[in-house]
């Protein structure tokens, strides 16, 4: 646990000293999808500490070399340098740094380090999640229309219809939707009761593991947008016990 929070923290505050000061941007899938020479430059960072602590570590990585499926083993660690990188590449200081270990299939450790305003989030499977050291449970209850929620964009435009129309039928029922541009740093924010809920599809599993570790030890109810939940499926609901029933309906209903 102590060596993924260290890694998330230092390439956190390390990415934070280089915010505006990008060098190279590259695109990838898709023109809003894009990486940073920073975001290389923390990735390496993290690798170098996990692997002095743990040498025989298995990396998914985001960027670069490394395999993208997950392996059925032990300490395996699926990392995002910076979630959030087109915010980054814009200079906007929300995006978080998310590492998840992984061991046979299940999410077992999490940090997410949110450096715009420093702070760590972890949480140990079956051991609680936390905030800068102190325990967070979200126990608000609120109706929809007591909601705020968020959700994001995919880089698949092939999505862009189903995402839209999710925010029409959403946005009518609850506060509001926001749109942020960090899935790791939005899940935190619901496991602290910052907001309520939180969908998505198109995304990858490094974007969520570790904010769906802490947001399910702090009391958010996770789901799939039809069925269950699954990391490689690359889609989400996670919500307060209150209203997930009911945006789970609501969702799946959109065709």
């Amino acid at each position: 646990m102590e060596v993924i929070c260290e890694a998330a923290v230092k390439a956190g505050k390390f990415a934070l000293e280089k915010l505006g000061k990008i060098e190279k941007i590259d695109v990838k899938s898709h023109f809003s999808d894009v990486v940073t020479d920073v975001d290389y430059a923390c990735q390496k960072m993290i690798v170098e500490i996990i692997k002095r602590k743990i040498p025989d570590a298995i990396f998914v990585l985001e960027e670069g070399k490394g395999g993208k499926s997950i392996p059925y083993a032990e300490k395996v660690f699926l990392i995002d340098p910076i979630d959030g990188t087109l915010n980054y590449s814009h200079s906007l200081p929300f995006f978080g740094v998310s590492i998840a270990r992984l061991d046979k299939g299940q999410i077992t450790e999490a940090a997410v380090y949110a450096p715009f305003s420093n702070e760590l989030f972890y949480a140990k499977k079956g051991f609680g999640a936390f905030l800068n050291g102190k325990r967070i449970y979200n126990e608000r209850q609120p109706s929809l229309k007591e909601s705020l929620l968020v959700t994001g964009i995919p880089y698949d435009q092939n999505l862009f219809d189903w995402t839209f129309k999710s925010i029409y039928e959403v946005s009518k029922v609850v506060q509001e939707v926001r749109i942020l541009g960090s899935a790791a740093v939005e899940l935190c924010y619901v496991s602290c009761g910052r907001l309520d809920g939180y969908w998505e599809i198109g995304l990858k599993p490094w974007d969520i593991a570790a904010g769906v570790l802490i947001a399910s030890e702090s009391g958010i109810q996770i789901s799939g947008i039809k069925g269950d939940f699954d990391l490689e499926k690359g889609e989400i609901l996670a919500s307060v016990k209150s209203i997930h029933e009911d945006l789970k309906r609501i969702l799946g209903e959109i065709v």
